[in-house]
Parts: C-alpha cells; structure tokens; sequence
C-alpha cells in the first residue's frame, strides 16, 4: 500500500428498542428480576447514563454485543427506552441509586391500621429538601441522556456493517418479474459485482462474518447457473469501486485492514478474467471508500467517495488508462459535484455521467445530476421519491434504475429514470426496509443481476429482474444480396 489513510472506526448505527407491550411496565412489579447477572452489569451502567460505547468499554465487549443486550433488557423488562427501563430498574430496587431508596410493598393483609395523624409542620424537613433534589437531579439526567446521546448514536458506521443491529434474514418478496438465481456461497455486504462478456459475473471482496474486508472473489458462470471461486484479491477489500474494460476488470480504493485496524486504499487493481490474473496497476488520486468508477472510451471516472474525515466532491478522469505504474498525478480533476457524496450510484448514458443518491457524511441525499462529459456542464436533475445511500445504479440501454438504500429511513421500492422523458417512476422491491450494499449489473438483454447486501444480515441472495422486453423482427431489403436479420 503507497498511500492510505487510517481512521478511527465510526461511531455504531443506532439499535433498535423492541416496543412495550400492551400491559406496561407498571406490572412489573409482581415480577422477580428477570435480567441474567450479564444483562445486570449492562444496566447498572445504563442508570449512570452511560452510552453504548462507554459500556462496551467499560465491560470489554463489543458495541454489537451491548446493542444485544439492550434490546434483551427492554423486551423482559416490557419498555421501549433507556429512561422506562432505569426507572423501572430503580424504583423496584434491583438497581440502587445513591440518595434513592425503595421500600418493598406488603401484601394487603400485612398492612397494619394507620396510625393516629400528629401536627406537623407546614415547612419541609432538611433532609426532605436533598431527597426531592437528589430525587429531581437523578430523574432530569436518566430524562436527558437519550437526547445527549442521540447525535453520536443517529451516525451510521460508513465502511462497516459489522456493528450494525442483526435482525436475521428478511423476507424476499415473490413479486413479478422477480427471479431467484443460485445464491452465493456465503453471505457478504460491500462487495463489487461486475459481467464480463454476458458470460460470467464477478462477486469481489466485500466484508462477511464479522464485518472484515475479504479477499474472495467468486465467478458465477451464467451458462451452467454456478459459482466458483476465482483467484482472490491480492488484499482484502470492502467498499471498492469497479468497471469493466474490454479485456479486464478495474477495482479502485475500498477499505482493507493493517493491523486489525481498517485503512482507506489508495491501490488500482487490474484483473484479467481469461488468465484469472490480479496485478496492481498504479495508485488513485487520493485514498477513496465508497467511491464510484465508470468507462467512457478509453478513460476512467472516478467520482465522490469517503476519505476517512469527509464525502469528497471531485470527479477525476484517467485519460487512455494503462495497464501499469499510474500514478496520483496522472488524474485530471475535471470537475465538483454542488456536494461531497460517498457510496452514491453512478452511470455513464450518452456521454452524460449520472451521479444518483450517495451519503454526504451528515445524511442520504436524494438527488441526482448528469455531467456531461464533453460540454463540461451539469444538468439538474429530478430528485428521487427517497433519499438513498449505499445504491447501485444500472442502466440496461433504456433506462436507469436506482436499487437499494434503507441506510437511515426504510425504502420499499426500486426507481426507474427515463432519460428520454426525464422523469422518475418507482415499483416495489423484493426486499423492503433496508436493502444496501449490494452488487448489481445490467445485462444488454434486458436483465438486472442483484447480489449480497445487508438487510438485517449479511445476505447471499441473487435476484434477476427482468428490466425490460425486447423482440427483435428481421428485416427485409429489396437487393440482389440475401436477406438478413439483426
């Protein structure tokens, strides 16, 4: 690696607490605690206030694991927030809080007569003012800490959907057109998927499991319906970008890991399917996550990406790209998009480069421009009916079609963008909620390739629709030579 750049992991994606169900937690109190002695220790830091990295830290365990746990304690304790289940832990007194007390209640026929009232004073006692004040300052901070905590827990993790809650597999809706293919051997997220030659589609890298870049690279061979395994990447990579030339396959930047820590690429790396051949070829401007890569000619465009601080803007062409030793300086900036994007959708359709959707560090954008690449200009675009990040973008030779997203606010449908009419129409999509992350390609045959991707799971789904229908009817010509058809 010759250049990279090591960041600090993101903050996690927000969990998500199961919902209180109809009897409250007032009836509770007829129960034993029913927390295990690990799911105490996370509570106990939960009434101090403590966010999930703070009891991750404090516990040594994972993010993932305290998300886990949480969403345990809300379901036994039948409550929806931190503030109901600290509350609810205190007041029983299986948690104690210093300045508060709580007194068991006596069966009814263990209460005895009250006794005769006295005179007391109008005035409160002493020690009656620091109760109500330790009582008042507990309350406001269990009240506050989930607003406190909110911007840090709102931020999802950019290059990584390890630490993101798992929900288990999603439902695949049977719709029409819809097709399930052969799935992958293992189930992966942030992978590249290229078709070489309408033979054969590549699955590259991506991260499985644990959340970990991996070197894997399997052939799904579309004559025979199989996957096999290719020659891996010459170093685990996540979050890269990837074209197809007329003779190899272009990967760019991505995410790997040094030292179990994950660094931002720098690397090109060329593959040559006919002699399952990895070698790198040369070096990006700039180490790039989430970047988008497309072909125009003999040049290659690689537009926005996530640096490890910020959603970059620039879009950099590489003229009559080598097959070796490119360097940084060889990239012509040529132009900024209106705001930085990562993980955006991009696609080239009549010398116009569509730049779709994306992330810019603070929220999922939902809009869209075409460059155009010989004009230099920009055209404005429609927005999209939802705002998506973690796309892929295709275009099957009528139309573009903007797959996936879900990343902070659910989305059920996949949108179609005419270019001749310029207008945006959307259908539903098989997966629904959150569906990123995924590989896509679009076949001259009228057919879109879905692999992977997370929703809930890391996911070996392979999906084909079927974008468009096409007839083709010969044709006839009045000659002296032989009829032919297209």
């Amino acid at each position: 690696m010759n250049a990279s750049r090591q960041i600090a992991p993101p903050p996690p994606s927000p969990s998500i607490p199961s919902p209180a169900l109809a009897n409250g937690p007032a009836l509770a109190r007829e129960i034993e605690n029913p927390l295990s002695e690990r799911e105490m220790d996370v509570a106990r830091l939960l009434t101090t206030g403590a966010s999930n990295s703070d009891i991750a830290a404090e516990l040594i365990i994972s993010p993932h694991t305290v998300k886990v746990h949480l969403r345990n304690i809300y379901e036994k304790l039948e409550v929806s927030s931190r503030t109901e289940a600290s509350m609810l832990l205190v007041s029983q007194g299986w948690i104690r809080v210093p300045g508060i007390e709580t007194i068991p209640l006596a069966d009814e026929d263990e209460i005895p007569e009250p006794l005769p009232l006295t005179a007391i004073s109008g005035q409160p006692f002493y020690w009656q003012r620091i109760y109500l004040l330790a009582v008042f300052v507990v309350s406001l901070g269990l009240l506050l800490t989930p607003f406190l905590t909110r911007r840090v827990e709102s931020l999802p993790n950019l290059l990584s959907d390890g630490d993101a809650m798992a929900l288990g597999r999603p439902v695949i809706a049977e719709l029409p057109r819809w097709e399930s293919r052969t799935p992958l051997r293992k189930g992966r997220s942030r992978l590249a998927l290229a078709a070489f030659q309408d033979t054969a589609l590549y699955a590259v890298g991506g991260e499985a499991s644990q959340g970990q870049p991996i070197r894997d690279v399997d052939l799904y061979d579309l004559r025979v319906n199989e996957w096999r395994s290719a020659a891996p990447l010459p170093l685990p990579l996540a979050n890269a970008a990837i074209v197809v030339d007329q003779s190899h396959i272009v990967v760019a930047g991505g995410v790997t890991t040094v030292d179990g820590s994950l660094v931002i690429s720098d690397e090109l790396l060329l593959y040559w399917p006919e002699q399952d051949r990895w070698a790198v070829a040369g070096r990006l401007p700039v180490p790039l996550a989430g970047a988008s890569l497309t072909l125009a000619g003999d040049s290659l465009y690689l537009a926005g990406g996530w640096d490890g601080e910020a959603a970059r803007s620039e879009i950099w062409r590489l003229p009559g790209h080598r097959q070796a030793d490119v360097q940084p300086d060889e990239w012509q900036l040529i132009a900024r998009m209106e705001e930085g994007r990562a993980f955006a959708g991009a696609v080239i359709v009549n010398d116009e480069l569509y730049i779709v959707g994306g992330y810019d560090g603070r929220r999922e954008l939902r809009t869209a421009w075409a460059y155009d690449l010989f004009d230099n200009s920009w055209r404005k675009l429609p927005d999209m009916a939802a705002a998506r990040g973690g796309i892929t973008l295709l275009y099957d030779g009528l139309a573009i079609f903007a797959v996936g997203g879900g990343w902070s606010q659910p989305v059920n449908t996949i949108e179609r963008f005419d270019p001749a009419t310029g207008l945006w129409s959307n259908f539903p999509a098989p997966i629904s909620g959150e569906w990123r992350h995924l590989g896509g390609v679009a076949s001259a045959q009228g057919h879109l390739y879905l692999v992977g991707g997370w929703s809930g799971s890391y996911l070996d789904v392979h999906l084909r629709y079927q974008s468009s229908f096409r007839t083709f009817f010969p044709s006839t010509q009045k000659n002296d030579g032989p009829t032919t058809a297209p």
